[in-house]
């Protein structure tokens, strides 16, 4: 706008230049008039270029305001992102302390209950020593007999369970409810991980009761027995012919699954044989 200002004022001394020099051509009212008017036309360029300082002004300080605005939002946001980042780090790190407690904690309570294991067997020991059951031997009691050689499998006093159990076995040898002992017997030992003495048991109750429910049961646990005792041919063999006898029992189902899941065993190579030195002959 400023630019333009001194063009127009140079058009307007030349156009009064011109009519200056016609004045004798012309009306000297006509030339005030044409006076008045450039004296209003600049008074209105005045104006404006006014105008246009102050608004110009108005922006520069708009401007400036909207820079600083802009600043200040960078830095609440800068600090914002530091707060964040602050406690992010924070919740990690309070993560962290409550899974270790939490590790902690967890440890106690296992080592806890192994002692609270270790003292229930313990009291179980003293129940026995001063509250001792009677064993029945007397073939006449052989439902009372049975139900308290149960009731001791049950609490885990296997020891005083096998040996009622062998009573009821020697008291009635041959029926489904002499199986079931025998098998109970067996199974005492297998629950006290006495594995090479469960094996002898189970044998009598496959060879003697072949007819018993618990046979299937029996083959299986034979051969887990066998397995932890590293006979793994002999565990095998018996998984295989449990699989053949009972196809359908959830016993072979286990067994198969047993079968897949055994690594290959290794094949030891023969031994090496060292070459025998040559025999010099001696020198007289």
């Amino acid at each position: 706008m400023r630019k333009l200002l001194p063009f127009a004022v140079a058009l307007l001394l030349i156009v009064a230049a011109t009519t200056h020099n016609s004045l004798e051509a012309k009306d000297k009212d006509e030339f005030i008039e044409l006076k008045a008017e450039l004296i209003v036309l600049q008074k209105q360029v005045r104006n404006l270029q006014e105008s246009s300082d102050k608004n110009t002004g108005q922006v520069s300080t708009l401007l400036t305001q909207v820079v600083d605005s802009v600043s200040l939002a960078r830095r609440d946001i800068s600090q914002t992102r530091e707060t964040v980042d602050r406690s992010l780090s924070d919740i990690n790190a309070s993560a962290n302390n409550s899974s270790q407690q939490l590790n902690q904690f967890v440890e106690k309570i296992n080592a806890t209950n192994t002692r609270l294991e270790r003292l229930e067997q313990q009291v179980k020991k003293i129940e026995v020593i001063f509250n001792p059951t009677t064993v029945i031997k007397n073939c006449d009691e052989g439902e009372q007999q049975y139900k308290q050689a149960y009731g001791d499998y049950i609490r885990g006093n296997y020891a005083l369970a096998i040996e009622q159990f062998r009573n009821y076995v020697t008291c009635f040898a041959g029926t489904e409810a002499g199986g079931q002992a025998q098998y109970l017997i067996a199974d005492a030992f297998y629950k006290q991980l006495e594995f090479q003495k469960a094996v002898p048991e189970l044998n009598k109750l496959i060879n003697e009761y072949p007819n018993n429910r618990q046979v299937a049961t029996a083959r299986y646990k034979k051969a887990d027995c066998l397995l932890k005792t590293d006979k793994r041919k002999e565990a095998e063999e018996e998984l295989r012919l449990l699989i053949q006898t009972y196809p359908t029992s959830p016993e072979a189902k286990q067994g198969e699954q047993v079968l897949a899941s055994l690594p290959p065993e290794k094949v030891e190579p023969p031994p090496v044989k060292k070459p025998t030195p040559a025999t010099r002959p001696r020198r007289n």
